[in-house]
């Protein structure tokens, strides 16, 4: 029995993994490398009407201490023509790939439907699966009214999704951006156009940060001399996004439950795997995770899932799709006054007292230490969870009084 397998918009996945839309999907070698490692599938590197010439460098990254939490990179779309993509490659991965391989082309065009069609009619003949629409790149494409440009006005993406519509037959996923107030308008518009499915998220507009002893926004982007030191806004990936990726995926899931999702952001393990199911995706697109730690991590992921749902008795990754979302309700449904208090389990604690200076001065001055352990003042706790949050000993539980 195949515990992972699952349908997805009409395609049969051996399990839910795909490679992003991103370099580690950049021609053919990567992907049927990654296929061979056992990946369910791919969305391959976007595709337009020309080639891009991307800038040096381009990735920039977060840290906390010595650990990457995030990346922010200003890389556009493949640097090959699309008769490379059409002739060699795509041929080359059915060939080369696992039979059960899924492949999902990408594409990108400006708002006008007749570029949409005619790269959905072109990539739809190579024997592809599956065609995502990329109306949500933060960077670069925009200033061309490409990417979020299109993907944040619903009128468009309405338009630009029902032009490939009308070119093919096979199952169309839209690619939504982040970079909006409100997602569930843009999804409707995109299930309106005839989208068979969605994908959320792409990554979220960001300034990395800046290097303080030259003044220079990171990454930096060297002239040809190197003298010159550029940078601009780019679109921010990794575990950090991953918050925002979960918020967008339940909430058009909760407002289009017969519409299958594939959920990105942000997803670097197991149980990352699992929380994005469990608000709604039902498949699950890797980039970051890749790019830091290699095609390998499949293994890994697979294998820790099986044995998550073999502890937990479940029998089919569609018992965990959308498991979380009836929990998920709004702030005013929530109770104001819930009769809980902070306790401190003795045997965890180290006596750190992080959770102390937290209290005295982020909370409500409930923790005091008695000798070596941290102990909770009941009456004086609000139960916000403040302590649990800094402890870094999973010493805090919360008990009713």
């Amino acid at each position: 029995m195949n515990r992972l397998e699952i349908d997805f918009a009409g395609v049969h996945f051996k399990n839910p993994f795909m490679l992003s839309s991103a370099p580690p999907s950049m021609d053919a070698r990567h992907v049927i490398r990654a296929a061979r490692l056992g990946w369910g599938g791919v969305v391959l590197k976007t595709v337009s009407e020309e080639p891009t010439v991307d800038p040096r460098t381009r990735l920039g990254a977060l840290r906390k201490g010595p650990n990457l939490i995030g990346m922010n990179n200003i890389e556009l779309l493949s640097r090959k023509p699309l008769t490379t993509w059409t002739d060699d490659w795509i041929p080359q991965m059915k060939r080369e790939a696992p039979e059960d391989f899924v492949i999902i082309a990408s594409i990108m065009s400006s708002p006008e439907p007749e570029g949409w069609a005619s790269l959905t009619e072109t990539l739809a003949q190579t024997g592809v699966d599956a065609i995502e629409l990329n109306v949500s790149c933060p960077h670069g494409s925009p200033e061309k009214h490409q990417g979020a440009f299109i993907g944040q006005n619903p009128e468009l993406v309405e338009m630009v999704t029902k032009a490939a519509r009308k070119a093919t037959d096979l199952p169309l996923l839209v690619k939504l951006t982040p970079n909006v107030t409100d997602m569930v308008p843009i999804a409707e518009a995109a299930i309106k156009g005839g989208a068979d499915a969605l994908s959320a998220i792409n990554t979220v507009e960001s300034l990395i940060g800046v290097d303080v002893e030259t003044a220079t926004p990171l990454p930096v982007s060297y002239g040809a001399d190197e003298s010159e030191q550029l940078s601009t806004y780019g679109g921010f990936c990794g575990p950090a996004v991953r918050p925002i990726g979960l918020r967008f995926v339940s909430q058009i899931a909760q407002a289009f439950p017969d519409t299958p999702i594939s959920g990105i952001g942000g997803i670097e393990d197991w149980r990352s795997a699992v929380e994005y199911l469990m608000v709604g995706a039902s498949t699950l697109q890797i980039c970051t995770a890749v790019m830091w730690h290699g095609f390998g991590i499949i293994k890994r992921i697979t294998k820790d899932l099986e044995g998550f749902m073999e502890r937990k008795g479940y029998e089919s990754l569609g018992e965990l799709v959308g498991l979380a979302l009836p929990k998920i309700t709004t702030w005013t449904a929530l109770p104001k006054l819930p009769p809980l208090v902070a306790r401190v389990n003795e045997e965890q604690c180290t006596g750190c007292k992080k959770c102390v200076i937290a209290c005295a001065d982020g909370g409500y001055l409930a923790i005091q230490m008695r000798g070596n352990t941290a102990m909770v003042k009941a009456d004086k706790c609000d139960g916000c969870g403040l302590c649990a949050v800094i402890c870094d000993d999973d010493a805090i539980e919360f008990i009713h009084i």
